[in-house]
C-alpha cells in the first residue's frame, strides 16, 4: 500500500485526467469568427492592398494556389466534426510564412488549437513544395538559358552568363540532440539554402537542408544541381562568341567561396581592392552580375518574414518551409508588380552607382551576412584561361563600360 502511494506521489496517478471538453467552446466559432472567415473575406471584398500585405498575393493568385494544393491538404468530412477547410489551412500557413508570427498567436486568430497549427504548417508547406516544384522550379532548357544570358547581357553587361550562385544561412532553433552539427561560424544554428538565380530574380535551382557547419563549396558539390554543373552534365547552350568575337562557354557567376570551373566564374582574390587594375575591373563586373542572387535572397526575406528570426520547427519542417517560400517567390513574382516594385531591388543611378533596394531596410542583419570560404579551391589551367578572356573583354574597347575606370579609380 505504501509503495503504491509513494509511486503515485513520485510519478503521478496512472489514471488520465478527465478532459474538460473535446473541443474548446471558442474554437467551435472558427467558421464564423476565425480570421479566415472574417478578416480575410473582408479584405478581399473591401481592401485589395491590405489583402496583398496580409497574404503577399492577390485573391486571384491565392485561389490559383489553392486549386494547385487543395487535393493534398483537404481532409475528409466525418460524422464527428467538420474538418478545417483547405482554404483556411493555406491562409494560415501563408500568414505564418509572411510574418513569422508564433503558432500560439495564429492559434488565437484562426481559432485552431496550437498543436493543430503546427501540424497544418508542416503539411501545407510540404504540399506547396511537392505540388509546385515542377511548375515554379522547372529545370531550364537550352532555349531558356539563352534567354537568361540575353537578359544578363542587357541589364548587367556580362556576356554568356546564365545564372548567379550563392548560399544563405537559414536560422533555426537548436534541433534536439544535434550537438554542433547545425552551428555555423556566425554563432547560431542554421541550415543552408543554396540556389541559382536568373536575371529576373527567380530561383532556377534550390538545395535546402545542409547543416550550417558545412561550407558553400562542399554543399554545392553535394547538391544535385551542383553535381550537374560541376560535371558539365547540365544542358547549357553551346559556346558562343561574345561581342569582341572570342568564343566562350556559357557560365554561372559566383563568389570566392566557389571553385573556378569551365562553367563557373569567380573573382580574383582581393575583391575590389586587388592591386592589378584589370583584375579589379573584372571583379567589379562580376560583382555587378552577382547582384541578382543577393537581391533574390533579399526579396525572399523581405516578403517572407519568417526568415528574420530563428525558425522554431523540426529540421524537416524548416526544409519544407524554405522550399515552399522559394516556390511562392517564383509563383508571385511572375505576375505581380506589387511583390517586387521598381525601387525594391538594387538599381543603377544616372552616374552608374548602385542604389540599394528597399528590401535592405526590411531584413535583419543576420540575413545579410555572407558565408565564409571553406577549404581550398583548386582549378585547372583551362578555367583560368576562360576567366582571362573575360578579363580581357571587360578591359577592351568593345567590352569596357564608359564609366568603369572613373568609378573604380576616380
Amino acid at each position: 500500500m505504501y509503495e503504491s502511494l509513494l509511486k503515485e506521489q513520485l510519478y503521478g496517478s496512472a489514471k488520465q485526467a478527465t478532459r474538460r471538453w473535446w473541443v474548446r467552446p471558442v474554437l467551435r466559432k472558427r467558421e464564423t469568427d476565425g480570421a479566415f472567415s472574417k478578416l480575410v473575406q473582408d479584405l478581399e471584398k473591401q481592401d485589395p492592398q491590405w489583402y496583398f500585405e496580409y497574404l503577399r498575393m492577390t485573391p486571384t493568385k491565392f485561389k490559383e494556389l489553392l486549386a494547385i494544393v487543395k487535393s493534398k491538404i483537404e481532409k475528409k468530412h466525418t460524422n464527428w466534426r467538420r474538418p478545417i477547410s483547405a482554404a483556411t489551412r493555406l491562409a494560415l500557413t501563408i500568414r505564418h510564412l509572411a510574418t513569422g508570427e508564433s503558432k500560439r498567436s495564429l492559434s488565437y486568430q484562426y481559432l485552431i488549437g496550437r498543436s493543430t497549427v503546427t501540424l497544418i504548417v508542416a503539411e501545407t508547406t510540404e504540399a506547396i513544395w511537392t505540388s509546385m516544384k515542377s511548375q515554379c522550379l522547372k529545370p531550364p532548357t537550352q532555349s531558356t538559358f539563352q534567354t537568361i544570358a540575353d537578359k544578363f547581357m542587357r541589364r548587367w553587361d556580362f556576356p554568356n552568363c546564365i545564372g548567379a550562385i550563392d548560399g544563405k544561412y537559414i536560422r533555426l532553433r537548436c534541433p534536439e540532440n544535434s550537438g554542433s552539427t547545425y552551428f555555423c561560424h556566425k554563432r547560431f544554428f542554421s541550415v543552408v539554402l543554396m540556389a541559382v538565380v536568373d536575371a529576373d530574380y527567380k530561383f532556377q535551382f534550390v538545395d535546402v537542408g545542409a547543416e550550417g557547419s558545412a561550407g558553400d563549396s562542399s554543399i554545392f558539390a553535394r547538391s544535385s544541381f551542383g553535381c550537374a554543373i560541376l560535371n558539365e552534365t547540365i544542358e547549357t547552350p553551346e559556346p558562343k562568341p561574345i561581342p569582341n568575337g572570342t568564343i566562350l562557354p556559357h557560365v554561372f557567376v559566383a563568389d570566392e567561396a566557389f571553385p573556378l570551373k569551365m562553367n563557373i566564374m569567380r573573382p580574383f582574390p582581393g575583391g575590389l581592392s586587388v592591386a592589378d587594375r584589370q583584375k579589379r575591373v573584372y571583379n567589379y563586373r562580376l560583382s555587378r552580375a552577382r547582384l541578382v542572387v543577393e537581391n533574390a535572397f533579399g526579396i525572399l526575406a523581405a516578403r517572407w518574414r519568417i526568415f528574420n528570426s530563428p525558425i522554431n520547427c523540426k529540421v524537416e519542417t524548416v526544409d519544407s518551409i524554405v522550399k515552399a517560400c522559394c516556390c511562392l517567390h517564383n509563383f508571385v513574382l511572375s505576375e505581380n508588380s506589387q511583390y517586387c516594385p521598381i525601387n525594391f531591388v538594387d538599381a543603377q543611378s544616372g552616374n552608374r552607382e548602385i542604389i540599394p533596394g528597399a528590401w535592405r531596410t526590411m531584413v535583419s542583419d543576420n540575413w545579410l551576412q555572407r558565408q565564409q570560404r571553406q577549404g581550398a579551391n583548386n582549378f585547372a589551367v583551362t578555367p583560368m584561361t576562360i576567366r582571362t578572356k573575360f578579363l580581357e573583354y571587360f578591359n577592351s574597347g568593345q567590352g569596357a563600360l564608359p564609366w568603369q575606370e572613373e568609378y573604380l579609380f576616380g
